[in-house]
């Protein structure tokens, strides 16, 4: 025989049904995907759009609060914040409670901005539900949920191992 023996290879699984993981993982980059496209006419990129949605969440909160949330390295945070700074639809101020932090917040310009943000995402969401019924929709939230807390508790338990 002059094929390959895939079976002894390194790293070799057998054929199976795609984990979960991965199609939830696909799922979400495509979501992602379609609504970077929507939004693209209003001047944001991903990295930005998530900055205001996150902002928009948290009302206010420190720079490293919101480079936290989003999980991104503060310098690359600051460099967004810039250019949303230059669009006038986030400020920063001075921290009362801490003189070398700063307070970001979204700006009044940012509302009509954001409501457009909104009801793009509102299609987006309505497309993707096309032909589900409303109790398959919230079985799949309860079951996402369900999902999400269980990995929580499994990332609080590696915290406590790693600490």
């Amino acid at each position: 025989m002059n094929g390959v023996d895939r079976k002894n290879q390194t790293g070799y699984r057998p054929p199976q049904i795609d984990p979960i993981g991965y199609l939830i993982g696909d799922v979400s980059r495509m979501i992602r995907t379609v609504y970077d496209r929507r939004v693209e006419p209003l001047g944001l990129t991903r990295a930005q759009w998530r900055v205001m949605t996150r902002l928009n969440r948290m009302k206010s909160c420190t720079q490293t609060e919101l480079a936290i949330a989003l999980e991104i390295e503060k310098p690359t945070l600051g460099k967004l914040i810039e250019r949303l700074e230059a669009k006038g639809w986030v400020k920063r101020q001075p921290d009362l409670d801490d003189a070398r932090s700063k307070i970001v917040c979204l700006t009044p310009a940012a509302r009509p901005v954001l409501e457009e943000m909104q009801s793009e995402a509102e299609k987006v969401v309505m497309a993707i539900f096309a032909g589900v019924s409303q109790d398959d929709a919230k079985r799949l939230h309860r079951t996402l949920n369900n999902i999400k807390s269980n990995l929580s508790v499994m990332l609080e338990q590696t915290r406590s191992v790693e600490e």
